[in-house]
């Protein structure tokens, strides 16, 4: 739904008790192409109980900052953010051009911060806090070519 559409900007919250609110700028936006794109303008951010997000910037280079899974969600790097992330090998494996198997549930989210995106100013290394894991409650997507000259 999202292919083709200009950058995006991805918001999320997990299922907890007091939601917590997290996402990524993606200013590559969404192409199903079971490839990797290099940028320094990627960013992730997250918020809980206070009004302004608190942003993670790309560390270690410009180097596969986004993945764009044809059977996955939004990724940010390696490990960064991984929302659905495929269940079966994406490259090197050829599994038919309409295949499903593998798809990951966009339900469930991982994430492991220091690599690829900056760790939290608290100095967790997940997104998440002290879980590397999350069941989300809700993803929303917002794409727009004008997204970018906002940031």
């Amino acid at each position: 739904m999202c292919d083709f559409k200009g950058p995006c900007v991805v918001i999320g919250y997990t299922n907890d008790p007091i939601p917590f609110k997290f996402g990524g700028f993606s200013p590559e936006g969404y192409r199903s192409t079971d490839d990797y794109y290099d940028t320094f303008d990627a960013f992730l951010f997250y918020w809980w109980e206070v009004l302004e997000p608190v942003i993670l910037n790309k560390v270690g280079g410009s180097g596969a900052a986004l993945f764009d899974y044809a059977r996955g969600g939004p990724q940010f790097g390696p490990d960064g953010l991984l929302i659905g992330p495929p269940l079966s090998p994406v490259m090197g494996v050829f599994t038919g051009p309409d295949s499903s198997s593998g798809v990951g549930d966009l339900r469930q989210a991982k994430s492991r911060l220091g690599l690829s995106y900056a760790r939290r100013d608290d100095g967790k290394e997940s997104l998440f806090g002290d879980d590397s894991r999350a069941t989300l409650g809700e993803v929303l997507v917002f794409c727009s070519p004008h997204i970018a000259s906002l940031y």
